[in-house]
Formats: structure tokens, C-alpha cells, sequence
């Protein structure tokens, strides 16, 4: 009998880029996240204390101008 496989693909929300994402859904800039420059800016923020935050401030940076809430009428 074979022992089956575990699913190593599953959401770990202590991985870095899990954390960019929840930091920048709650700012409403979730569409901003890509991981080509999420690799890019984390090599930049490698010596940061928060990495997370970091990076996601560089894609606040990076993307202040275009927000998920635009798209809705207030």
C-alpha cells in the first residue's frame, strides 16, 4: 500500500507573500500584487526587520494610485 502524498501547495498564512497580500487587501490595493515584483522588492527589503510590511509599503509606493475601491459607487 502506497502512503499518498501531501499537498505541500497549501495556503501558509506565516509565508511573507501571504502577509504582503492580507496587508495590501486591507489597504484595497489587492490588485497590485504580482509576484515578479514581489520579487523584486523583497531582494530590496532583505535586510528589513518586517519584510512583510516592507515590501508592502513599496507596492503602496509603487501603486498609490490605483485602489480596488475605485470601482464601487459610493
Amino acid at each position: 500500500m502506497k502512503n499518498t502524498a501531501t499537498n505541500n501547495d497549501k495556503i501558509n498564512p506565516f509565508t511573507v507573500s501571504y502577509q504582503v497580500k492580507a496587508i495590501l487587501h486591507k489597504k484595497g490595493l489587492s490588485q497590485a500584487f504580482n509576484y515578479a515584483d514581489y520579487e523584486y522588492f523583497k531582494i530590496k527589503c532583505r535586510n528589513a526587520f518586517n519584510k512583510a510590511q516592507a515590501i508592502a509599503n513599496l507596492f503602496i509606493e509603487e501603486y498609490r494610485e490605483e485602489s480596488n475601491l475605485k470601482d464601487y459607487q459610493f
